[in-house]
Protein backbone atom coordinates (compact mmCIF):
# COMPACT_ATOMS: atom_id res chain seq x y z
CA UNK A 1 0.00 0.00 0.00
CA UNK A 2 1.97 3.16 -1.24
CA UNK A 3 1.14 7.05 0.13
CA UNK A 4 -1.78 7.35 -2.54
CA UNK A 5 -4.14 4.92 -0.84
CA UNK A 6 -2.94 5.76 2.88
CA UNK A 7 -4.28 8.79 1.91
CA UNK A 8 -7.47 8.15 0.29
CA UNK A 9 -8.40 5.88 3.13
CA UNK A 10 -7.82 9.30 5.30
CA UNK A 11 -9.65 11.34 2.78
CA UNK A 12 -12.82 8.71 3.09
CA UNK A 13 -12.52 8.76 6.68
CA UNK A 14 -12.62 12.61 7.81
CA UNK A 15 -15.45 13.10 4.54
CA UNK A 16 -17.10 9.92 6.32
CA UNK A 17 -17.23 12.31 9.67
CA UNK A 18 -17.86 15.46 8.08
CA UNK A 19 -20.87 14.05 5.89
CA UNK A 20 -23.16 13.99 9.00
CA UNK A 21 -22.48 17.26 9.95
CA UNK A 22 -23.15 18.59 6.68
CA UNK A 23 -26.76 17.02 6.47
CA UNK A 24 -28.04 18.56 9.66
CA UNK A 25 -26.72 22.43 7.73
CA UNK A 26 -28.24 21.10 4.08
CA UNK A 27 -31.34 22.50 5.55
CA UNK A 28 -30.28 25.78 6.30
CA UNK A 29 -28.42 26.75 3.60
CA UNK A 30 -28.88 26.03 -0.15
CA UNK A 31 -27.05 23.45 -1.90
CA UNK A 32 -24.82 27.02 -3.86
CA UNK A 33 -24.87 28.62 -0.41
CA UNK A 34 -23.47 26.02 1.37
CA UNK A 35 -21.14 25.10 -0.97
CA UNK A 36 -19.96 28.94 -1.17
CA UNK A 37 -19.86 29.28 2.36
CA UNK A 38 -17.43 26.18 2.46
CA UNK A 39 -15.65 26.71 -0.52
CA UNK A 40 -14.19 30.58 0.78
CA UNK A 41 -13.59 29.22 4.70
CA UNK A 42 -12.06 25.79 3.18
CA UNK A 43 -9.60 28.48 0.77
CA UNK A 44 -8.56 30.88 3.40
CA UNK A 45 -7.49 27.97 5.45
CA UNK A 46 -5.85 26.70 2.47
CA UNK A 47 -3.87 30.07 2.14
CA UNK A 48 -2.60 29.80 5.49
CA UNK A 49 -1.30 26.30 5.20
CA UNK A 50 0.28 27.14 2.52
CA UNK A 51 2.17 30.29 3.79
CA UNK A 52 3.02 28.45 7.07
CA UNK A 53 4.60 25.62 4.94
CA UNK A 54 5.90 27.94 2.70
CA UNK A 55 4.95 25.59 0.14
CA UNK A 56 6.42 27.05 -3.21
CA UNK A 57 5.42 23.84 -5.86
CA UNK A 58 2.62 25.26 -7.65
CA UNK A 59 1.89 24.86 -11.06
CA UNK A 60 4.55 26.33 -13.90
CA UNK A 61 3.00 24.92 -16.98
CA UNK A 62 -0.61 26.47 -18.55
CA UNK A 63 -2.13 23.14 -19.39
CA UNK A 64 -1.58 22.40 -15.27
CA UNK A 65 -4.02 25.22 -14.75
CA UNK A 66 -6.76 23.81 -17.20
CA UNK A 67 -6.38 20.72 -15.43
CA UNK A 68 -7.28 21.71 -11.90
CA UNK A 69 -9.73 24.90 -13.06
CA UNK A 70 -12.01 22.20 -14.98
CA UNK A 71 -11.45 19.83 -12.05
CA UNK A 72 -12.51 22.74 -10.09
CA UNK A 73 -15.40 23.95 -12.00
CA UNK A 74 -16.72 20.41 -12.53
CA UNK A 75 -16.04 18.60 -9.57
CA UNK A 76 -16.81 21.93 -6.59
CA UNK A 77 -19.20 23.82 -8.80
CA UNK A 78 -20.83 21.16 -10.39
CA UNK A 79 -20.45 18.10 -8.65
CA UNK A 80 -20.82 19.12 -4.81
CA UNK A 81 -23.31 21.38 -5.33
CA UNK A 82 -25.79 18.84 -7.31
CA UNK A 83 -24.63 16.34 -3.78
CA UNK A 84 -26.13 19.06 -1.89
CA UNK A 85 -29.17 19.23 -3.83
CA UNK A 86 -29.56 15.37 -3.87
CA UNK A 87 -29.33 15.00 -0.46
CA UNK A 88 -31.98 17.72 0.05
CA UNK A 89 -34.39 16.13 -2.63
CA UNK A 90 -34.35 12.72 -2.14
CA UNK A 91 -32.01 11.85 1.13
CA UNK A 92 -28.90 10.34 1.90
CA UNK A 93 -29.54 6.71 0.86
CA UNK A 94 -30.72 6.95 -1.86
CA UNK A 95 -27.84 9.64 -2.67
CA UNK A 96 -25.22 7.61 -1.58
CA UNK A 97 -26.28 4.26 -3.76
CA UNK A 98 -25.90 5.89 -6.74
CA UNK A 99 -22.88 7.84 -6.09
CA UNK A 100 -21.01 4.38 -5.47
CA UNK A 101 -21.07 4.20 -9.71
CA UNK A 102 -18.52 7.09 -9.36
CA UNK A 103 -15.42 4.73 -9.15
CA UNK A 104 -15.98 2.83 -12.73
CA UNK A 105 -17.06 6.75 -13.82
CA UNK A 106 -13.76 7.41 -12.94
CA UNK A 107 -12.31 4.55 -14.24
CA UNK A 108 -14.11 5.12 -17.76
CA UNK A 109 -12.88 8.87 -17.94
CA UNK A 110 -9.58 7.82 -17.18
CA UNK A 111 -9.34 5.68 -20.61
CA UNK A 112 -11.31 8.51 -22.63
CA UNK A 113 -9.53 11.84 -20.80
CA UNK A 114 -6.01 10.21 -20.36
CA UNK A 115 -5.49 7.26 -22.00
CA UNK A 116 -4.58 5.61 -18.97
CA UNK A 117 -6.41 1.36 -18.90
CA UNK A 118 -6.45 -0.47 -15.43
CA UNK A 119 -5.73 -4.02 -15.10
CA UNK A 120 -8.35 -6.74 -14.93
CA UNK A 121 -7.51 -7.12 -11.09
CA UNK A 122 -7.79 -3.49 -10.86
CA UNK A 123 -11.33 -3.58 -12.66
CA UNK A 124 -12.16 -6.39 -10.58
CA UNK A 125 -11.79 -4.16 -7.33
CA UNK A 126 -13.67 -1.52 -8.35
CA UNK A 127 -16.79 -3.87 -8.89
CA UNK A 128 -16.83 -5.81 -5.55
CA UNK A 129 -16.21 -2.96 -3.55
CA UNK A 130 -18.99 -0.82 -5.41
CA UNK A 131 -20.85 -4.37 -4.74
CA UNK A 132 -20.27 -3.99 -1.42
CA UNK A 133 -21.56 -0.46 -0.77
CA UNK A 134 -24.54 -1.03 -2.39
CA UNK A 135 -25.59 -3.66 -0.17
CA UNK A 136 -24.23 -2.05 2.68
CA UNK A 137 -26.20 1.13 1.85
CA UNK A 138 -29.26 -0.62 1.32
CA UNK A 139 -31.49 0.74 3.28
CA UNK A 140 -33.16 -1.33 6.23
CA UNK A 141 -36.42 -0.97 5.56
CA UNK A 142 -38.52 0.83 2.52
CA UNK A 143 -37.22 4.26 1.81
CA UNK A 144 -40.37 7.18 2.65
CA UNK A 145 -42.26 7.88 -0.32
CA UNK A 146 -40.72 10.59 -2.49
CA UNK A 147 -43.41 12.99 -4.70
CA UNK A 148 -42.21 11.75 -8.79
CA UNK A 149 -41.21 15.45 -9.44
CA UNK A 150 -38.18 15.78 -6.53
CA UNK A 151 -37.38 11.67 -6.73
CA UNK A 152 -36.74 12.55 -10.65
CA UNK A 153 -35.42 15.33 -9.74
CA UNK A 154 -32.38 13.80 -6.85
CA UNK A 155 -31.90 11.38 -9.59
CA UNK A 156 -30.78 13.71 -11.51
CA UNK A 157 -28.52 15.14 -9.39
CA UNK A 158 -27.29 12.67 -7.53
CA UNK A 159 -26.04 11.13 -11.13
CA UNK A 160 -24.31 14.31 -12.20
CA UNK A 161 -22.80 14.68 -9.04
CA UNK A 162 -21.23 11.13 -9.18
CA UNK A 163 -19.96 11.80 -13.20
CA UNK A 164 -18.73 15.22 -11.94
CA UNK A 165 -16.71 14.58 -8.89
CA UNK A 166 -15.39 11.41 -11.06
CA UNK A 167 -14.32 13.75 -14.09
CA UNK A 168 -12.85 16.15 -11.59
CA UNK A 169 -10.64 13.69 -9.86
CA UNK A 170 -9.25 12.02 -13.05
CA UNK A 171 -9.29 16.11 -14.31
CA UNK A 172 -6.55 16.48 -11.06
CA UNK A 173 -4.64 13.48 -12.35
CA UNK A 174 -4.58 15.21 -15.42
CA UNK A 175 -2.39 18.34 -14.43
CA UNK A 176 -0.79 16.26 -11.63
CA UNK A 177 1.18 14.35 -13.99
CA UNK A 178 2.10 17.05 -16.21
CA UNK A 179 4.48 18.42 -13.46
CA UNK A 180 5.45 18.28 -9.67
CA UNK A 181 2.65 20.26 -8.81
CA UNK A 182 2.01 20.25 -4.58
CA UNK A 183 -1.17 18.68 -3.72
CA UNK A 184 -1.81 21.35 -1.38
CA UNK A 185 -1.60 24.34 -4.27
CA UNK A 186 -3.43 21.34 -6.58
CA UNK A 187 -6.33 21.41 -3.98
CA UNK A 188 -6.63 25.75 -3.30
CA UNK A 189 -6.60 26.18 -7.04
CA UNK A 190 -9.17 23.55 -7.55
CA UNK A 191 -11.38 24.93 -4.76
CA UNK A 192 -11.12 28.53 -5.39
CA UNK A 193 -11.95 27.73 -9.27
CA UNK A 194 -15.10 25.79 -8.03
CA UNK A 195 -16.00 28.06 -5.10
CA UNK A 196 -15.63 31.20 -8.30
CA UNK A 197 -17.93 29.45 -9.83
CA UNK A 198 -20.22 28.92 -7.54
CA UNK A 199 -20.20 32.72 -6.36
CA UNK A 200 -21.00 33.53 -9.72
CA UNK A 201 -24.07 31.69 -9.98
CA UNK A 202 -25.26 32.87 -6.19
CA UNK A 203 -24.70 36.51 -7.82
CA UNK A 204 -26.52 35.49 -10.83
CA UNK A 205 -29.38 34.20 -9.12
CA UNK A 206 -32.14 36.02 -7.15
CA UNK A 207 -33.10 33.33 -5.43
CA UNK A 208 -29.78 32.61 -3.38
CA UNK A 209 -28.06 35.28 -1.45
CA UNK A 210 -24.56 35.52 -1.38
CA UNK A 211 -24.78 37.31 2.37
CA UNK A 212 -26.71 34.86 3.23
CA UNK A 213 -24.02 31.93 2.43
CA UNK A 214 -21.18 34.65 4.37
CA UNK A 215 -22.98 35.15 7.62
CA UNK A 216 -24.20 31.87 7.71
CA UNK A 217 -27.91 33.35 8.40
CA UNK A 218 -30.35 30.81 10.09
CA UNK A 219 -27.81 28.52 11.08
CA UNK A 220 -26.97 26.97 14.56
CA UNK A 221 -24.28 25.51 15.64
CA UNK A 222 -21.79 27.18 13.72
CA UNK A 223 -18.55 25.90 15.01
CA UNK A 224 -19.71 22.26 14.04
CA UNK A 225 -19.85 23.56 10.12
CA UNK A 226 -16.25 25.22 11.08
CA UNK A 227 -15.43 21.49 11.87
CA UNK A 228 -16.99 19.56 8.84
CA UNK A 229 -15.56 22.50 6.65
CA UNK A 230 -12.26 21.92 8.28
CA UNK A 231 -11.39 18.33 8.13
CA UNK A 232 -14.09 17.52 5.15
CA UNK A 233 -12.98 20.48 2.68
CA UNK A 234 -9.72 21.38 4.08
CA UNK A 235 -7.95 18.56 4.75
CA UNK A 236 -10.42 16.12 2.58
CA UNK A 237 -9.67 17.83 -0.55
CA UNK A 238 -6.03 18.24 0.18
CA UNK A 239 -5.45 14.29 1.20
CA UNK A 240 -7.58 13.41 -2.09
CA UNK A 241 -5.41 15.69 -4.34
CA UNK A 242 -2.73 14.03 -2.24
CA UNK A 243 -3.78 10.29 -3.07
CA UNK A 244 -4.76 11.30 -7.08
CA UNK A 245 -0.91 12.14 -7.29
CA UNK A 246 0.28 9.00 -6.10
CA UNK A 247 -2.06 6.66 -7.18
CA UNK A 248 -5.30 6.15 -10.28
CA UNK A 249 -7.70 8.29 -9.65
CA UNK A 250 -10.45 4.93 -10.15
CA UNK A 251 -8.41 3.53 -7.33
CA UNK A 252 -8.46 6.65 -5.21
CA UNK A 253 -12.23 7.12 -5.83
CA UNK A 254 -12.91 3.40 -5.41
CA UNK A 255 -11.38 3.87 -1.71
CA UNK A 256 -13.51 7.26 -1.33
CA UNK A 257 -16.39 5.51 -1.95
CA UNK A 258 -16.22 3.09 1.25
CA UNK A 259 -16.99 6.33 3.15
CA UNK A 260 -20.34 5.25 3.70
CA UNK A 261 -18.98 2.30 5.44
CA UNK A 262 -17.01 4.27 7.57
CA UNK A 263 -20.95 6.49 8.51
CA UNK A 264 -21.89 3.00 9.88
CA UNK A 265 -18.90 2.61 11.65
CA UNK A 266 -19.09 5.56 13.55
CA UNK A 267 -22.69 4.44 14.16
CA UNK A 268 -21.90 1.11 15.60
CA UNK A 269 -19.40 2.92 17.86
CA UNK A 270 -22.13 4.93 19.03
CA UNK A 271 -24.30 2.20 19.64
CA UNK A 272 -26.54 2.67 16.60
CA UNK A 273 -27.58 -0.94 15.24
CA UNK A 274 -25.67 -2.95 12.65
CA UNK A 275 -27.60 -4.75 10.24
CA UNK A 276 -26.59 -8.15 8.91
CA UNK A 277 -26.47 -6.14 5.05
CA UNK A 278 -23.99 -3.46 6.61
CA UNK A 279 -21.84 -6.43 7.74
CA UNK A 280 -22.01 -8.86 4.61
CA UNK A 281 -21.68 -5.38 2.61
CA UNK A 282 -18.56 -3.89 4.57
CA UNK A 283 -16.91 -7.56 4.53
CA UNK A 284 -17.24 -7.80 0.47
CA UNK A 285 -16.31 -4.14 0.24
CA UNK A 286 -13.17 -4.82 2.14
CA UNK A 287 -12.16 -7.70 0.18
CA UNK A 288 -12.59 -5.61 -3.18
CA UNK A 289 -10.42 -3.08 -1.66
CA UNK A 290 -7.84 -5.36 -1.27
CA UNK A 291 -8.12 -6.72 -4.51
CA UNK A 292 -7.70 -3.42 -5.38
CA UNK A 293 -4.08 -2.77 -3.64
CA UNK A 294 -2.63 -5.55 -4.53
CA UNK A 295 -3.49 -5.32 -8.28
Amino acid sequence: MGVGEVAAILAAGVWASSTILYKRFSHHLSPLELNLCKGLIAGLMMLVAILVLRDGLLPQQITSWYWLIASGIFGIAIGDSAYFAALRNIGAARTLIIESFAPAIAGLLNIFMLGVHLSLQAWMGIVITTLGVLIAVKPRQLLPAVEKQLYYKGLAFALLAALCQAAGMVMSKGAMQEEGVSSLWAALIRLLSGTLAVAVVVAWMRDQSFSKAMRMTGVDGRRWLFTAIFFGTFIGLWLQLLSVKYTDPAIAQTIFATAPLMVMTIGFIKREPITFNMLMGGCIALVGVAVLLLS
